[in-house]
């Protein structure tokens, strides 16, 4: 036997090699295929990576209660408003975020928690005294916070 004939064997033997041109339309759900229909001409031509996750989005959607939608449909919105400038900021942030330890993503979600969970009015004069800082400032008062954290038992 060639050494094409056993590479060609070998490539055809591993899982899903010869099988990657996508998820089907007729693999989705009824339900899903209603969500997607705006992809459906297009379905087959979209790559494999977006085909997931506008399966895996359609799949979060119909798992949601009413009062969830509600508040997607918000949030879709008002990232639909946003200029293309603040996108740019906020993708970044987030992939800045996506490249924290496991344990400091958990820490600045507890703080966003917190911070979210403030009064408006406390909300607002927090923001304001963070912008009158100067970045000295600011930095030396986040190494103070960082400074409590550590002395306190049970927190990080």
């Amino acid at each position: 036997m060639s050494r094409l004939n056993i590479l060609l064997i070998m490539v055809l033997m591993i899982p899903g090699a010869w099988a990657s041109e996508g998820i089907g339309w007729d693999e989705l759900s009824i339900e899903q295929q209603k969500l997607l229909q705006p992809h459906a001409e297009r379905w087959s031509g979209l790559e494999l990576a977006q085909q997931q996750r506008l399966q895996k989005g359609a799949q979060r959607w119909l798992s949601m209660s009413p009062a969830e939608r509600k508040i997607a449909k918000g949030r879709f919105h008002q990232w639909q408003s946003l200029r293309p400038e603040q996108k740019a900021i906020i993708r970044e942030r987030f992939k800045q975020f996506k490249q924290l330890p496991a344990d400091e993503q958990a820490r600045v979600l507890r703080r966003a928690k917190w911070f979210k969970q403030l009064p408006p009015a406390k909300k607002q004069q927090l923001r304001q005294r963070w912008q009158t800082m100067t970045p000295q400032q600011r930095k030396k008062f986040m190494d103070k916070l960082r400074q409590q954290r550590s002395h306190r038992p049970g927190q990080k």
